[in-house]
Formats: C-alpha cells, sequence, structure tokens
C-alpha cells in the first residue's frame, strides 16, 4: 500500500496498512443492545478488494454477499485513539491466500473509497464504574494486579502500574485473555482486544480500554445477566440516595 490508501477525515488520519488490526462487525443491533464484533487484520490491498485475516470465530463463505462493518482505531488530533469505519460487503472468503510465505484462509471486501469513513462505535453497553465494595474484580493474562476501573457487557477500562510486566509489548489492537470474576457468584472469560492505552500524567500508571470477544456463549449470557444485576443495584442506590 502506499501514500494513497491515506484517508483524512476531518481530525483524524485513517491507513490501512498490511497487518493493521481492524475488526469486522458483522451486526448490530441497538435497541437489544447487540454487536457482533470479530477482530482481524489487514492483509493486503487489490485494486477495489480489500484482503483481511480469517477472524476467531471464522467468517463463513455463507455470509457473501453480506454488509458489513470494517473498524479500525486512529487518532485524532489530541491523539486519542477512536473507532473509524466504513460500510461495504463481504465479497468472498479465499481458502488459500498468499501471507508471508503460507496459504491462509482471507476475507475479501469491497475497499474504502475516498470520504468512505465515518466515527463509529464497537461497544453498545452501560458502562458500570467499579468501587470496592461492588465484589467484581479482573484477572488478565500476564498481568499481576490489574485494577478494574468500568466495565460493561462489551468491554472494561483497567488500570495497572507501570512497573507491571504484562505491559511489555501491549499494543492498541493486542489480546489477551481475561476472566472477569463476582465474588461469590462465578466468572465470564474470553479475550480481551486492546482498544486504547493512555500513561497516566505523573507515568506511575497506563490505564487501557478492553472490548469483550472469543467468548462462549455460557459466559456472554451469565455476563449480560450480572451487569444487568449491577446496574440495577446501582440504580436504586442512586434513587435511595435521594432521600437521605
Amino acid at each position: 500500500m502506499s501514500a494513497e490508501d491515506l484517508e483524512r477525515v476531518p481530525g483524524q488520519t485513517v491507513q490501512l496498512t498490511p497487518d493493521c488490526p481492524v475488526y469486522v462487525v458483522l451486526h448490530k443491533d441497538p435497541l437489544r443492545e447487540r454487536i457482533d464484533v470479530r477482530a482481524s487484520r489487514v492483509l493486503d490491498l487489490e485494486e477495489d478488494v480489500l484482503f483481511l485475516a480469517q477472524t476467531d470465530p471464522p467468517i463463513s463463505r455463507e455470509w457473501g454477499g453480506t454488509q458489513v462493518e470494517v473498524a479500525l482505531l486512529a487518532p485524532d488530533e489530541d491523539n486519542v485513539q477512536r473507532p473509524m469505519g466504513y460500510v461495504t460487503r463481504l465479497l468472498d472468503v479465499r481458502e488459500d491466500f498468499p501471507d508471508a510465505g503460507m496459504a491462509v484462509q482471507a476475507l475479501a471486501v469491497g475497499a474504502p473509497r475516498p470520504g468512505d469513513f465515518f466515527e463509529t462505535s464497537l461497544r453498545m453497553h452501560y458502562r458500570v464504574p467499579v468501587d470496592e465494595n461492588m465484589g467484581v474484580v479482573i484477572r488478565l493474562e500476564g498481568f499481576d494486579e490489574p485494577e478494574l476501573l468500568d466495565f460493561s457487557a462489551g468491554g472494561a477500562r483497567v488500570r495497572v502500574s507501570v512497573g507491571d510486566p504484562g505491559l511489555e509489548g501491549l499494543a492498541v489492537g493486542g489480546s489477551l485473555g481475561f476472566r472477569l470474576l463476582f465474588l461469590g457468584s462465578g466468572y465470564a472469560a474470553g479475550d480481551g482486544v486492546v482498544r486504547s492505552l493512555k500513561q497516566s500524567e505523573d507515568d506511575q500508571s497506563v490505564t487501557f480500554g478492553l472490548f469483550f470477544t472469543n467468548m462462549e456463549i455460557r459466559d456472554i449470557r451469565y455476563l449480560e445477566r450480572m451487569v444487568a444485576r449491577t446496574v440495577s443495584t446501582c440504580r436504586q442506590r442512586e434513587r435511595d440516595a435521594e432521600y437521605v
């Protein structure tokens, strides 16, 4: 790809380059607050066709012709990563696309045209702030003591100290295993894809946002129930406080 593949959106720079992390949005249901987002990466651009790595779980050829959204995280004027996407169609699923000397499965989608990108969202869930009495903690693969700041059915925001060994090699678009524990009840597990990374002003901690993917149906349903229960409890406390 070349400079011609660089697109500028007001306040944003969007660039699709090989190995760039992207997200394929198969389904959005704002009324039910449901979204199906799958992580991928750019393999190549051939004229008006963009080739993406197969997702996990995979997208089958039966989705051919379906309208999808392709999104990526791009820095705005303040260097904050924001999701930018464009709407296209899944053209085909290639079984033997050449990548680094290997034949891999690839998704062929329509490439973006000038003006196609718009600011989008990869999350459609109410975010619950965490306090110490809530009994909700997160465990992250490779991290010692991650501090859960808030969570939803679609992701979480976590803070760690700058000396935490898990930060080595961590980057936007990277993925790590998570387990969200509701103490005394159970847990939901899957992979957390890093959406943002920000170091504190005193350089003592790093805050990063995750969105959850690769979860079993059981975990998804459990997490949705627990989030709804937690939100209900929090709102009841707010209503009670009005009468104190």
